[in-house]
């Protein structure tokens, strides 16, 4: 590990874990084990170290995102695979993170949104055709319409006007809309394998 990714590996578990607002370039010189002087001879500044942080954590993603749909026994298996890995990202990621990167960051943000809004509606795509193809899910609707609104209820989980996060706990609101979300698309073979999962003790460790 050369000197840049190290302090971006540093820098993204200190970000993750208080935000991003709280965490100066002195807290990451000390973490890193580096000088401040050091990082901005790699940096010139938060906000490109940010964006590195973010493209470490997009290609972190993608590659759990590639094991997970590798090891699964078919798409009902893949969705309650992405559901355990989805809240354990949920539990692990503070919500100031987010926050501040939109308040804050809000370029950066933008940019981030743009980005992975197309990658994770061609993922959502991709997902829907296979459930389709082995009959686990109806054919009888229009599966960009469907894969856009997935996405779209995924995107309202963190807002706080409608999920208030004192009210209401991230990790339930995201299982409410996957779980019913994929029952509402799913055939009877498909509703059979789900009821399976749920009636597991731990109903996001897939069978198998």
């Amino acid at each position: 590990m050369n000197i840049t990714e190290r302090i971006v590996n540093h820098a993204v578990e200190l970000f993750v874990r208080s935000g991003i607002r709280a965490i100066t370039m002195d807290d990451i010189s000390s973490e890193a084990g580096v000088s401040k002087r050091t990082i901005y001879e790699n940096f010139k500044d938060k906000d490109e170290l940010l964006r590195a942080c973010l493209a470490f954590i997009d290609e972190h993603h993608a590659r759990e995102t590639e094991q997970i749909m590798a090891q699964s026994n078919n798409t009902i298996d893949l969705v309650f695979r992405f559901l355990k890995h989805g809240v354990k990202a949920i539990n692990s990621i503070n919500p100031l993170f987010l926050a501040d990167l939109k308040k804050y960051h809000y370029r950066i943000w933008k940019e981030t949104y743009s980005i992975n809004s197309d990658k994770y509606l061609a993922q959502t795509y991709t997902i829907l055709k296979k459930g389709i193809n082995e009959g686990l899910f109806r054919k009888d609707f229009d599966i960009e319409i469907v894969a856009r609104l997935l996405n779209e209820q995924l995107k309202i989980m963190s807002d706080e006007r409608i999920f208030p996060s004192l009210k209401y706990s991230k990790t339930v609101v995201f299982e409410n809309i996957i779980i019913n979300f994929f029952r509402g698309i799913a055939t009877g073979k498909g509703l059979e394998i789900i009821d399976k999962y749920m009636n597991q003790p731990e109903i996001k460790e897939p069978a198998g």
